[in-house]
């Protein structure tokens, strides 16, 4: 029984010795004149990138054979190595610049052979880098004033380790405000006695770290311009209401003494933000709708005055309404509570309510017999046929009746022409919605919220009225809106108007008006 025992033993041992491979077997082949042995490789390369620097890592073979690792990287086309001794882990290249590395590792015994090469690529954190833009900007927009620093700060971001500002006061020391989360980030921040030096800088300081990386960096400065960099809305509000643009150097330089210098604004339509408000910096008083002319309440649908920005928008009032800033105050006219509210959610403590504001009852009103009748015997001339349009009734002074086109399943768009017998001076042109019937849910989309106008001495030349190619219309029922000559007053024979179908929710498109009347 033994003999059996030690026969079976001896047929095991002799099994795994033909069967197993030895780690010189794993990396050895055949050629013509014998085996060809090779270096164990290295493994689980992996790279981790840190500021203009990556940091390679892998794990060597077990093979007693390896006498050094060679490390060899390309970039941009340039080739370079460096040899290190057989028992390095990783290899830290620095200095580096922006791109994508490409590194091989390898395991060479005394002899010079090599083993099979890992590669792995990486991209070190640089200027450069886009995500050194994901850095908490600190300030999004800053105004100085009254010897202080406004700003509207940003969002707080978990890579930021220290944020601050720094300053000079008015004595010229150097001063610093540093961010605290949450009371310093998404918010509007006021610095008391900052110089209004604009030579003295303001600079944002940042250190912050980088995903994935064991790096801290110390971000570059980045000045704060001094610049007012006005939103598009509030330009664009500010040329529909005054004519000040900044289309040119010219133009903005203008704008710039006229905003400056202002001490009354008024605002009727819809705007990104009020927060340009703390750049007025002799504005006493705000007036919000006093030009929007109607007697309902207005609802969510027909509401035109909507702030985009509403949360920077109240911020801005309510800083520049303070006694050390601009005293400012803010006068409302229009629904004084409700969804159809017009840019606020209620009548805060900074304003003034006002009511509503009711249209000029004074206006003299160029009657129809004024106008020349076309071939087809109407006074309005539409190249747009449709055979249901009454285009005269817009002329008849009258809110009771009004134009209805045909509904239709695509916009439209209306071009009307009208001549006066003589050459008359007007002052402005009278366009009035319909009032809006109370068991008709889709009058209030067909409402026109946009009208081109344009006045002509000879029917060739053509000039807008306002100071703007289009001009916003209010949209509540019955609502009146004047459009104001530029100048004030102008000679005119030949008067062009264009408005579009408006569309209700279920497609259909039609538009709906019940006055344009020229006055003197």
């Amino acid at each position: 029984m033994r003999k059996h025992i030690i026969n079976l033993l001896f047929a095991v041992v002799a099994f795994m010795t033909g069967c197993s491979e030895s780690l010189e077997d794993t990396y050895s082949d055949f050629a013509g004149d014998g085996k060809i042995r090779y270096v164990a490789k290295c493994s689980d390369l992996d790279i981790t990138a840190g500021w203009e620097r990556l940091i390679v890592t892998w794990v060597n073979g077990t093979d007693a054979t390896i006498d050094k690792i060679k490390v060899a990287w390309l970039f941009e086309g340039q080739r370079d190595s460096v040899y290190l001794p057989g028992t390095a882990t990783s290899f830290e290249l620095t200095d580096l610049a922006d791109g994508t590395y490409q590194f091989y590792v390898s395991a060479v015994d005394k002899f010079g052979n090599e083993s099979l090469i890992e590669a792995y690529s990486g991209r070190p954190y640089t200027r450069e880098h886009e995500l050194m833009r994901s850095f908490s900007q600190g300030v999004l927009k800053s105004y100085f004033l009254k010897e202080k620093m406004i700003f509207f700060s940003d969002q707080y971001n978990d890579n930021i380790v220290e944020m601050k500002l720094q300053y000079k006061n008015t004595a010229g020391e150097t001063k610093y405000y540093e961010f605290k989360n949450p009371d310093s980030y998404n918010t509007l921040v006021t610095i008391d006695d900052v110089s209004m030096n604009p030579e003295d800088t303001v600079y944002v300081l940042r250190t912050g770290i980088l995903e994935n990386s064991p790096d801290q960096v110390v971000i570059d400065p980045t000045a704060i311009s001094r610049k007012k960099n006005f939103s598009a809305g509030f330009v664009h509000a500010i040329t529909a209401r005054y004519g000040y643009s900044t289309d040119t150097q010219e133009k903005e330089d203008e704008f710039l003494e006229f905003i400056e210098n202002a001490e009354e604004l008024e605002f009727d339509y819809s705007v990104e933000s009020l927060e340009d408000i703390l750049f007025c910096t002799n504005l006493k008083r705000l007036v919000v709708g006093k030009n929007r002319y109607f007697t309902e309440q207005a609802t969510r649908d027909n509401r035109s005055q909507i702030l985009k920005n509403d949360k920077n928008s109240y911020a801005a009032l309510s800083k520049a309404a303070e006694d050390d800033i601009l005293g400012l105050e803010v006068e409302y006219y229009g629904n004084q509570s409700g969804v159809g509210m017009h840019y606020f959610d209620k009548v805060y403590s900074f304003m003034t309510y006002r009511n509503f504001s009711a249209a000029p009852n004074d206006l003299e009103i160029i009657p129809a017999s004024a106008f020349k009748e076309y071939e087809d015997g109407n006074k309005i001339y539409c190249e747009t046929e449709d055979i249901f349009a009454d285009w005269d009734v817009l002329l008849d002074n009258n809110k009771n009746t009004f134009l209805q086109t045909s509904t239709q399943p695509s916009m439209r768009t209306y071009e009307m022409y009208m001549e006066l017998e003589e050459r008359t001076a007007i002052s402005g042109i009278k366009v009035t919605q319909i009032v809006i019937p109370r068991n008709d849910r889709s009058a209030p989309y067909f409402l026109p919220d946009m009208m081109v106008a344009q006045t002509s001495l000879d029917g060739v030349v053509w000039e807008d009225v306002t100071f703007l190619p289009s001009n916003d219309l209010g949209r509540v029922s019955g609502e009146v809106t004047l459009l104001k000559i530029a100048e004030g007053s102008r000679e005119v024979k030949h008067i062009k108007i264009t408005i579009r179908d408006g569309s209700d929710p279920s497609g259909n498109w039609s538009c709906r008006l019940a006055g344009i009347d020229l006055y003197k």
